[in-house]
């Protein structure tokens, strides 16, 4: 699952489909260059992103989260 949603809110959402034990597993900033190896994200899009986000910006757009959670 995928998407731009708060941690908290994330986690809540696992909880209410049922899912226990959530988990943070990893955290890791992601950029640019990251969105650049998905087709969403084309060269158009890429180029904006360069010039609207402050360069020293570019390595940390979002941040992915990776969770591990329990099927009762």
């Amino acid at each position: 699952m995928s998407g731009a949603l708060a941690e908290r809110v994330f986690v809540e959402k696992l909880g209410r489909v049922g899912l226990r034990d959530v988990t943070v597993v990893e955290r890791r900033s992601w950029g640019i260059d990251d969105c650049a190896r998905y087709p969403l994200f084309d060269s158009e899009l890429l180029r904006l992103m360069r010039r609207l986000v402050p360069p020293a910006a570019h390595d940390r757009v979002a941040t992915v989260v990776t969770f591990t959670a329990r099927k009762p």
